[in-house]
Formats: structure tokens, sequence, C-alpha cells
């Protein structure tokens, strides 16, 4: 059981008012819940207008992978993947889990080397990979390759530690997939050379995380993103702004200046205080 002297030391005091109750940039945007997946746990951050509010530990497991979709939120832990209900998260009987991602029919999971669908309640099994990074949508990132859904071909690399629609991150650079056509098979493009750690999608926007910084496609060139935190980023993820986190908990939020209170845009910073982070979600 978690001890009430733990939550305080993840938790800010009540002195520090909570998003809802700062009228200056509250009608600006709605109040999103961030959730931070580390080897302490999950931690909920509220966010909005760019502005980074209360944060604090809403599971203490050893999370692996955290993703989020449509109101939904799911944690992959050593020993089960757990969903997010009013009652907070409860465990759905997977077992240990590596990954889990969202597609267009629900929740996905892998671990063990088995890949499985999530549906009223039961775990239905898709086939087998080993060593499963990342799932988005019906791509997998694993150790030998990409995989797609719903069954499971290999569609080429090694080594691959993230996937987000066409893109690839992996050790020796960042790929994206030219789909298959009258005139050819499917091949991977490298469009960034060196080591990846994350990559992500949602269609319009574009970002990459590498060794030496965060990158962000605009008018077709990779450009570094100005985060105020050095700290190496591991995962980013969109909702009404561009959330990122770094492998030491710094939580980061980009916002449109025509979106906060003073005009400011760009990115701003906090510190969770949390080790061994490994994903950011939102629902």
């Amino acid at each position: 059981m978690r001890s009430k002297h733990t939550k305080r030391r993840y938790e800010v005091s009540d002195d520090d008012i909570a998003l809802s109750e700062k009228r200056m940039y509250g009608e600006k945007r709605p109040e999103t819940h961030a959730y931070v997946a580390s080897g302490l746990g999950v931690t909920r951050v509220e966010t909005a207008g760019g502005q980074i509010g209360r944060f604090s530990l809403s599971e203490r497991c050893n999370a692996r992978d955290v993703a989020g979709a449509s109101g939904e939120v799911a944690v992959a832990t050593d020993e089960d993947v757990l969903v997010l209900t009013d009652d907070g998260f409860v465990p759905t009987g997977f077992g240990p889990a590596t990954a889990v991602g969202y597609d267009g029919d629900g929740l996905l999971a892998a671990g063990g080397g088995r890949v499985a669908r999530y549906d009223d309640g039961e775990w239905t099994e898709l086939g087998n990979v080993d060593d499963v990074r990342a799932i988005d949508g019906d791509r997998l990132a694993a150790a030998e390759g990409v995989y797609a859904l719903p069954d499971l071909d290999r569609l080429g690399l090694v080594d691959v530690a993230d996937v987000a629609g066409d893109y690839a991150a992996t050790e020796s650079g960042l790929y994206r997939y030219e789909g298959e056509n009258a005139d050819s098979d499917g091949e991977w493009i490298e469009v960034r050379s060196g080591r990846h750690l994350a990559v992500a999608s949602d269609g319009d926007r574009v970002h990459a995380a590498a060794a030496d910084g965060l990158y962000e496609l605009a008018n077709g060139a990779w450009e570094p993103c100005a985060l105020p935190a050095t700290e190496r980023v591991v995962d980013v993820t969109y909702g009404d702004d561009t959330y990122a986190i770094t492998e030491n908990g710094t939580f980061l939020v980009a916002t449109a200046a025509e979106a906060t209170a003073d005009g400011q845009g760009g990115w701003r910073q906090r510190s969770l205080g949390v080790p061994d982070v490994v994903g950011v979600a939102v629902a």
C-alpha cells in the first residue's frame, strides 16, 4: 500500500493552484491529463494552455510502456496490463507485458513473445513476436524488425525501438516506409542517420527523439526543437498540445502562442522527480 508520505513526495502542495482555478488561461484550453510511465509507476500530470499544474502518483508499479486513445489509457507492467477506470488502474489478466498500444479496434498488448487484443474483458491471441518494444496502430516495433497487424507480417529492419505511422526509430537511423505499389514492394528509406529512441506522428505532426536531441518535421526538413531541458527525450505524444518526457522525468509541453495566456508559445518544462521513465500518453 502506498504510504501518505510517499504520495506527498510526488504530489505538489496545496499551495500550488490547480489549473482549473487559473482563470487567466483556464478558458483558453480544456485541461488535459497526461500519464507518465516509469520504474516508480504511473504519474498523472495536469496541463492546459501550455501550463503544467499538479502531478501525483496514480499507480505504483514497474511500468514498461503506456498508451492512450479515445479516452482510454493502458499501461504495460512486469506483472500485467492495467487499464484506467473510474476506480483507478485495474489488471486485465494479460500477464507481464513490454508494450501496449491502440488501433482502430481497441487495445493491443505484447509480452513474453505473445501479441494479443483485448475485447469485452478477454484477450485474444494474434500471434507470436519476440521482444516487442512498441505498438502504434497497425505496426509493432521489435528487436527483429517492424511487423504489421493483424497477420504480423514482418516488414523489415532490425533493432527497432519505436514505430509511428510509416516511421520507425532504430539503432542505426530513422526510417520511413514506402508502401507497396504496382512497380515495387514496400521498402524502408532512411530519413535521418544515427541512433533514434522514439518517433511520434498523428498524421500532421511528426517528432523524432535522437541521441542528440528532439527533432520536428517541418516543411519537409527535420528541425531541432528548442527545449528548455538538456536531458534525453524518450517519448512524445499529442493532444491539444505536443507533450514529451525525458529519461529523468522532466515533463515538456509545446503550445501555440495564441493558445496561451501570455501569448508566449513554445516549450515549457517541469521536473516530476520520477526515475527510469519509459513513456508518456494522453487519453
